[in-house]
């Protein structure tokens, strides 16, 4: 279990209820910019606490959203959610295996992904599965966590991963667009989100060194709070050294005649 209620606590503290990432709403929307889910059936994969699930449906016009993740807890806090938001009818979270995604081919209108696909090591399987549940024409958007070429080897990152109790798999955006050709998606697209993150990142250091960091301890206590300082300089480092680059990927599943 990587994601601890103590630490989800401060994760939500941060980021706003549900989320376990930076960004929210805004980010959410922004993904979003390009693709209208009026009607659509949405599969969240790695849908946390169940923040984005409700936005996508909310804000953003689904028809029906599957979410689902790998831990209990996560699905069983995101029940609860969806459950008191009155969502249930349009909501599902599903607690699933790591592998293959327990859905028929050609099942869902969009796959949408927010910075959980880190996690995932075999990302060549990953865009394979993806693209196999989507409709022909159907879309993926996500956010994903990349880095640049040789970053394994940098001090700055290998400091700030040292810190945290997450477990990552990490791409370069060059290697994850080729992959997601190989798996057959059409109008790849990887736009580089870094810039953005350095800002919004700069700020939560700052929040966490002034004026959160009494709040967030009266939360999940200080050794937890002084964690996520810790993780938030360490992120910081690894953003403005260009060695972490928080991506958002886009494809397009082709039409049933062009499928190999």
């Amino acid at each position: 279990m990587q994601y601890a209620k103590t630490f989800t606590d401060a994760l939500q503290f941060m980021w706003g209820e549900g989320f376990l990432s930076p960004g929210g709403a805004g980010e959410v929307a922004q993904m979003l910019s390009d693709d209208d889910l009026a009607g659509k059936s949405v599969l969240d994969i790695g849908s946390g606490l169940g923040g984005v699930d409700v936005l996508l449906v909310e804000t953003h016009g689904a028809a029906q959203v599957v979410g689902i993740d790998v831990e209990e807890q996560l699905v069983a806090a995101a029940r609860g959610l969806i459950a008191e938001k009155g969502l249930g009818e349009r909501i599902r979270l599903e607690l699933v295996e790591p592998g293959a995604l327990p859905f028929d081919d050609v099942s869902f209108d969009v796959v949408f992904s927010k910075d959980a696909m880190v996690h995932i090591p075999d990302k060549q399987a990953l865009y394979s599965e993806v693209l196999r549940v989507l409709k022909p024409g159907g879309r993926f958007i996500a956010a994903d966590w990349l880095w640049a070429a040789g970053a394994e080897q940098s001090p700055v990152v290998n400091a700030w991963l040292s810190k945290g109790p997450l477990s990552f798999a990490f791409t370069t955006p060059a290697e994850a667009a080729e992959t997601m050709r190989r798996a057959g998606f059409r109008d790849v697209k990887i736009t580089d989100q870094r810039a953005a993150l350095q800002v919004s990142n700069r700020e939560e250091v700052n929040a966490l060194e002034g004026p959160m960091f009494g709040p967030l301890s009266s939360v999940v206590g200080e050794q937890m709070a002084m964690s996520r300082l810790v993780s938030a300089r360490g992120r910081q480092g690894a953003l403005d050294s260009g060695d972490l680059i928080p991506a958002h990927l886009f494809g397009t599943a082709p039409q049933r005649d062009q499928r190999e």
